[in-house]
């Protein structure tokens, strides 16, 4: 049974979203970040999972002891990244302690295990056709069973740890777009090409690939650690690829995952690298105060404001250069100009996308502080 401040806690985060918060919501984001700070060494830290969870619980402890943390923009549950991050990317991951040093970042490799003629399959037979082909050549079968078996024995505990800690979080979910998946199997400058050339077989590829996309993602939501999800939008940023394109092979997808999600009562959180200032209007295309846009310091936010109004939540942005670079007295007048441009309703002070390995501790106090203390 969850406690008061955690319950609170968690009515605050719908709150945010129906614009009805009365206060600005911090929001903890930083999947690398706890390493450096608790003096853990980055191949622990990312290859065992019992290690990940306890270290990053005990770094959220430490900044909720010092300023209040309201909610979570990640699930933490062990889920080691060369396991989770190739299936949404059809990419390989190295890691520190194996292909890198002890402590480097995990790094996504693009080796294009897609071709040209994937796509005629993905239309006639089917997806997971070309994905059990393709998956062992990105990941150790054997080490992905062991992944799954952690989960499975060990999920509901860790996620019982963070409801102890009174950390609710918005999401429990990941959601790779048909658009991204491809995208990173085929290697970016390749698949860009394709968009140009034979768009139709992408598009369909893409419907092919969709509902496996929605039931996957809707099967990924534990509404015991967050009911909601991320819709990814990496590659598919209005900076990055044309209008028509983005119109016919990015936004159908990115929306349809989105809805799945409203239908069926939960949050969709749209995750936003890159640019997106051309694009922010067809958010409200969406229903009113039924997601968020997440964006990492690179969308006009003051802009997207005027134009979204209260129709979407805002989570962001405070960019990851800052985070690791800045003095605190930076952090806190970024957060407090962008509090005061935009207003606290319908505001998550987060990290721009994630904060980096190396942010700085004071940095990551200093960023909350400034949203809890903003008058």
């Amino acid at each position: 049974m969850a406690n008061q401040l955690y319950q609170d806690r968690a009515q605050k985060i719908k709150d945010t979203i129906n614009f009805e918060n009365k206060s600005v919501t911090t929001c903890y984001m930083g999947q690398a970040a706890p390493a450096a700070h608790m003096g853990v060494k980055m191949k622990d830290f990312a290859m065992n999972p019992v290690i990940n969870v306890k270290t990053t619980l005990d770094y959220i402890k430490e900044i909720d002891a010092i300023t209040s943390v309201d909610c979570l923009n990640m699930s933490v549950n062990g889920m080691r990244s060369d396991h989770g991050l190739p299936m949404a990317w059809l990419s390989k991951i190295k890691m520190p302690g194996r292909e890198l040093p002890d402590d480097s970042l995990w790094q996504v490799e693009e080796t294009g295990v897609l071709n040209q003629e994937d796509y005629d399959i993905i239309i006639e037979q089917g997806y997971d056709v070309v994905f059990n082909r393709v998956l062992p050549q990105l990941l150790d079968l054997n080490e992905l069973q062991e992944s799954v078996d952690y989960q499975q024995q060990n999920g509901q505990k860790n996620a019982q740890l963070f409801v102890d800690a009174n950390l609710p979080a918005v999401n429990s979910g990941f959601a790779s777009p048909p658009f991204e998946v491809l995208c990173g199997g085929r290697s970016m400058s390749k698949f860009f090409m394709d968009c140009y050339k034979i768009p139709d077989k992408i598009e369909k590829a893409i419907e092919v690939m969709l509902p496996g996309s929605v039931q996957g993602m809707l099967g990924s939501v534990n509404t015991n650690i967050g009911n909601g999800s991320w819709v990814g939008g990496w590659r598919g940023a209005s900076a990055l690829v044309s209008p028509k394109i983005w119109n016919r092979l990015v936004w159908p997808g990115m929306k349809a995952l989105a809805q799945a999600l409203i239908d069926n009562d939960h949050i969709a959180t749209f995750h936003l690298d890159q640019n997106w200032d051309r694009d922010i209007e067809r958010f409200l295309e969406m229903p009113a105060q039924k997601s968020i846009i997440n964006t990492d310091g690179m969308t006009d936010l003051r802009k997207a404001r005027k134009i979204l109004g209260e129709h979407t939540a805002i989570m962001g942005d405070v960019p990851a250069p800052l985070l690791a670079t800045g003095t605190t007295q930076e952090v806190k007048d970024y957060v407090n100009c962008l509090i005061d441009d935009i207003g606290p309703k319908g505001l998550f002070i987060a990290p721009g996308c994630d904060a980096p390995a190396n942010s700085k501790f004071e940095n990551m106090v200093a960023m909350f502080e400034a949203a809890n203390n903003w008058k």
